[in-house]
């Protein structure tokens, strides 16, 4: 059900981005706009205008006269997907070290006991420890003070976690990951943009041939 306030385009958007980025809508399948109607229940107009936005996601692709379909992905593409995201992650996390506000920091800080409190109660659920991953570098593209960077790390977010799903890679847990996300933290609360970025590397360390399923590993940090 949507909340008071907020937008059916908005709702639909949220579950299509999780559905596509999850795998249960497959790459290459049609959208089919009654039977997303009849399960997000929206009208035809929102699924649209969420569906547009998909599509400047690259997670959607519009076909003229044929409809909406799930974008296809290449080993290749594979690659120059994480090569574009780390580069933009490591100046969102340059940034954020020189401009991070107190309300930035603040943020950042709520977000560690949130997931120190999640780490205690041993929650494994993916998506709990999926979301609480892409809150962590939201923040530190917000706090980057660059809105155009913090966008496209949107993008980029979404299209390189599909890989993981894709890939059939188990997503690793807010629990193995929390040292990295306490070093990167740190260097932006401390001002350190040559240690934000060292920890930000650190944190996206990824063999790439892991990323394209073609060796095999317990898991790999989103």
């Amino acid at each position: 059900m949507t909340k008071p306030g907020t937008r059916q385009s908005d709702t639909a958007y949220e579950r299509l981005r999780e559905l596509v980025i999850h795998g249960a809508l497959k790459p290459g399948a049609l959208i089919e706009e009654a039977a997303e109607m009849e399960r997000l229940g929206v009208g035809r107009t929102p699924l649209r205008e969420a569906l547009q936005r998909l599509a400047h996601e690259d997670l959607i692709e519009v076909v003229p006269r044929r409809g909406y379909f799930v974008t296809t992905i290449s080993a290749a593409e594979m690659f120059q997907i994480f090569e574009a995201r780390l580069a933009m992650e490591i100046q969102a996390a340059r940034l954020a070290a020189e401009r991070a506000t107190p309300e930035a920091l603040a943020a950042q800080r709520a977000l560690l006991d949130e997931a120190r409190a999640g780490i205690a109660a041993d929650n494994r659920d993916p998506a709990w420890n999926l979301a609480i991953d892409e809150r962590f570098h939201g923040l530190i593209a917000a706090a980057s003070g660059n809105r155009y960077l913090a966008a496209n790390l949107t993008r980029f977010y979404g299209l390189s976690v599909r890989t993981l799903y894709l890939s059939k890679i188990p997503i690793t847990l807010v629990k193995d990951e929390i040292a990295n996300f306490v070093a990167v933290f740190d260097a932006i609360a401390s001002g350190d943009p040559d240690r934000a970025e060292r920890a930000m590397r650190r944190h996206l360390e990824f063999d790439p041939m892991v990323m394209i399923g073609i060796v095999p590993r317990q898991s790999v940090e989103a």
